[in-house]
């Protein structure tokens, strides 16, 4: 249900996640770099989890069907499709961004705090997720720790 909801990644970490396009320098990362990282990353998705919750009652508080906001959504940033929308579907639309948009700020500050609880910093996580995302075997390492923490 969640991955219909495109709306998920429209605000939430754009700042945190989308701007790891850091010059990362060939860095060895340590099983204790590896594992705060996973104890961060972990808490993030959860609170996302929330977050995702918090957008998709604002949506259907609108009145709109997360499905039907989704398909709205789609089409407004896709130029390629025509929107099929009612003037009403729309104007439904457009308050449950602004309200969702309002919320960004908030959801962003518990994201940085969930991280921060970990016994990580911003700038560090930053730094693990791009090395994490340019090396393939640091994917590894994290999806073992991962995999082992769903395990327990």
């Amino acid at each position: 249900m969640f991955k219909s909801v495109k709306v998920k990644s429209l605000f939430l970490f754009a700042a945190l996640i989308g701007s790891l396009t850091l010059s990362a320098q060939e860095q060895n990362v340590s099983d204790s770099d590896l594992n705060q990282f996973a104890d961060a990353y972990i808490k993030v998705q959860m609170q996302n989890q929330v977050a995702q919750q918090e957008m998709m009652t604002i949506i259907e508080n609108e009145g709109l069907a997360v499905e039907r906001f989704s398909a709205i959504q789609e089409a407004a940033i896709d130029p390629n499709k025509e929107s099929d929308a009612t003037a009403e579907e729309m104007k439904k639309h457009a308050s449950a961004m602004s309200k969702m948009e309002k919320l960004q700020p908030e959801l962003e500050q518990k994201a940085v705090d969930e991280i921060e609880s970990a016994g990580i910093s911003i700038d560090r996580y930053k730094s693990l997720a791009t090395a994490i995302q340019k090396e393939r075997s640091l994917q590894e390492r994290l999806q073992a720790i991962l995999m082992e923490r769903q395990g327990n």
